[in-house]
């Protein structure tokens, strides 16, 4: 009798419903598309109620988060200094008021692509591709055109691998979906970026979009050898993503407002505020929820649409509280890695990866990846993206890593501090690197000077 082998696997899957794609986006939403997306639901949603917030405080035992609010404006002086303001003025002057800026849409993607893109070629390609973007935030053009465009524009002339690198690049940058050549391809990038690449809405958008465009429910199921009930699942998950990138905000430009404020109080203790400015607190109106316990008052139509509204309302509130939590624990873990910048300055950033993080807070990398998209941080030395704070890094000879701008920051005063007549050549910066302990190549000194705009030596004489 043969023997027979009985195996058990055990496998853990995340179940992914609409409701947590949702949830996913939420995180990666900046701040005022949150305020937009929250003000139109609390339009909608008769069962959610919303009062002002006062500034959202991480740290409990302080009596009163109206004194961390005053301790925060005057920590603010030395910014307000920075920025060209006079003490007095920043007395009554709102901290937020200098903070909030407004740049356009390429402004936004040149930057994320300035910390992207992995040489100056790459660069160049990725900031064409974005100055040709249409208003939808897709991409008109075909790899042959945009290469035949930048025939005369670089030497040699780009080759399809690296256009076609250059706009994977591109892609990968916020929102989700920009540069897509077209919506199937738009549709496609958010799943990715989603982390929904093994699920049945992916491989309907990839394989199948022609029957899905004519949402031949039967025929597609039929095909993928599935029900229809899990055809329709996937089809509604599909409907929470965006045809158009560009969607939902303004194409020319774009106000970049603080998520966080971090300052240091008189003890010598960090704090972090969340700023819950337009965001209100959130609670389950009182009434219609009382409705909802007399039943028998209500017809079927109007239980249904209640109960749909309170459900609804009860994941604003949850999906609200772990964008906050998740964001302030992010920003603890950050300070806790990059103390010198926050105690000492920019320039003393160290090398810091996202895994490093993750593992602090307790999430996936990708979930940090997510929540510092979009994100930004005014601090005593001003505002910054929280992706600055995630940097590769160069050896030194103590063995210590140092951070990829702090390098760079270092370049740049050597060639500010050079004769005009006889310029460093990038060879020679590299000896005074290494001669500082910094174990650098040419080649990376060449690669950092192209990334910050700065000319060889022979453009440099004069």
């Amino acid at each position: 009798m043969a023997n027979l082998k009985l195996e058990q696997k055990l496998e853990l899957r995340q179940i992914l419903t609409p409701k947590l794609i949702e949830t996913l986006k939420l995180l990666i939403l900046p701040k005022l598309e949150l305020q937009s997306k929250l003000e139109q639901e609390l339009m909608e949603n008769p069962m959610l109620d919303a009062t002002p917030n006062e500034p959202a405080s991480d740290n409990s035992e302080v009596d009163s988060e109206i004194v961390l609010w005053k301790k925060f404006i005057d920590g603010m002086r030395l910014a307000s200094r920075n920025l060209g303001m006079k003490d007095n003025d920043a007395e009554v002057i709102d901290p937020t008021t200098f903070a909030k800026y407004e740049k356009t849409l390429y402004e936004d993607l040149h930057e994320q692509l300035l910390a992207s893109a992995h040489d100056d070629r790459e660069f160049r390609i990725g900031e064409f591709i974005i100055g040709n973007l249409d208003d939808r935030g897709l991409l008109p053009l075909a790899i042959q055109e945009i290469k035949d465009s930048l025939s005369d524009k670089l030497e040699p002339p780009p080759s399809d691998y690296e256009v076609e690198k250059a706009l994977k690049t591109v892609q990968s940058l916020s929102p989700p979906g920009i540069a897509a050549r077209d919506i199937r391809e738009c549709m496609l990038i958010q799943m990715k970026d989603l982390g929904l690449t093994d699920t049945l809405a992916y491989r309907i958008v990839e394989q199948h979009y022609d029957d899905l465009l004519r949402k031949n429910v039967p025929q597609l199921a039929k095909i993928l050898g599935v029900e229809d009930s899990e055809v329709e699942s996937a089809m509604e998950i599909l409907s929470h993503l965006s045809f158009y990138p560009a969607e939902g905000r303004e194409t020319n430009t774009s106000t970049i407002e603080p998520d966080l404020f971090v300052f240091k109080d008189n003890d010598g203790e960090w704090h972090i505020v969340y700023n819950e400015e337009n965001l209100p607190s959130l609670s389950i109106n009182k009434h219609y929820q009382n409705l909802l316990k007399k039943a028998e008052d209500l017809n079927e139509d109007a239980k249904k649409y209640l109960l749909q509204k309170l459900e609804s309302a009860r994941w604003w509130i949850d999906a609200l509280n772990h964008r906050r939590k998740t964001l302030i624990e992010t920003m603890r873990a950050i300070i806790e890695n990059q103390i010198d910048f926050f105690e000492r300055g920019p320039e003393y950033i160290k090398p810091l990866k996202m895994e490093t993080i993750a593992d602090i807070v307790g999430v996936h990398p990708a979930t940090i990846s997510r929540i510092v998209r979009n994100k930004y941080v005014l601090t005593p030395y001003g505002t910054f993206a929280l992706r600055k704070f995630f940097t590769t890094g160069i050896s030194s000879s103590s063995g210590e890593d140092i951070a990829a701008d702090r390098v760079k920051n270092r370049i740049r005063e050597i060639i500010e501090q050079e004769n005009k007549k006889k310029p460093l050549s990038d060879e020679k910066i590299a000896q005074i690197l290494n001669a500082e302990g910094i174990k650098i190549a040419r080649r990376t000194v060449a690669k950092y000077r192209e990334k910050m705009g700065i000319l060889p030596a022979r453009m440099r004489k004069r």
